[in-house]
């Protein structure tokens, strides 16, 4: 709290980034959303893998004063974004990066990649000489040399959540990741209705799913609350 006030950052410059993982085929309710550290439990890996083991990544990120960033996806693949998973994208409507990697989880590049390319676009111009502060866990990927000296370099501060402590200390699965469940569910569960349930959900149905679950999470109010 102290080096907030020294830097002088106020909530206007304060974010909150973290990532979760989507299975794109047909699961349980409860598991078609899940965290890393889930996934990367022996003990729950077994249970969660009942349907298709494709899954998206998304990393988000949302300010203290309501805005969110626009969502950027990473899927499940190694040769690159096919173009049929992408087909409901319109340019003018739809906001939204995407990535591939061989694990459908971000990794080194992709980390430093959503700095440039989202953090540091979407934030820059807001905060003009003023220091910024992201608000991270402590995975790997966001705390390569490249990624701290690029924040060094770009008067962006680095707040990082006490290891196995983001279950508690996280806003953004209370704010957003609980609520985008919820209505992720709920658009999946119309798309399986609509479909009869004879038909298995694939990557190029899961960009129209998600948005339409985005669109009624991204409520500001909400967003507020939580920081």
């Amino acid at each position: 709290h102290s080096k907030i006030q020294e830097y002088g950052v106020d909530a206007r410059n304060t974010y909150n980034m973290d990532e979760k993982g989507f299975f794109v085929g047909i699961t349980a309710r409860s598991k078609r959303i899940f965290t890393k550290a889930i996934w990367a439990s022996k003990e729950r890996t077994a249970a969660i893998q009942d349907g298709s083991r494709k899954w998206v990544t998304l990393l988000a990120c949302v300010c203290a004063s309501g805005e969110a960033l626009p969502p950027a996806l990473i899927y499940q693949g190694s040769s690159g974004i096919q173009s049929s998973w992408v087909d409901d994208v319109e340019a003018g409507k739809h906001e939204v990066f995407f990535a591939n990697s061989t694990s459908g989880w971000s990794n080194n590049e992709l980390g430093i990649a959503w700095l440039e390319q989202v953090f540091e676009r979407f934030t820059k111009q807001k905060a003009r000489r003023q220091y910024r502060l992201l608000i991270l866990d402590g995975h790997g990927s966001h705390l390569t040399s490249d990624f701290i000296d690029f924040c060094d370099s770009n008067k962006i501060l680095l707040a990082i959540f006490p290891p196995h402590a983001t279950h508690s200390l996280q806003p953004l699965d209370v704010v957003l990741f609980a609520p985008l469940s919820t209505y992720y569910s709920q658009e999946l569960d119309a798309h399986l209705h609509r479909s009869q349930g004879l038909t298995r959900v694939t990557k190029r149905d899961f960009f129209p799913i998600f948005w339409r679950a985005w669109g009624s999470t991204m409520k500001p109010e909400t967003i507020i609350k939580s920081f």
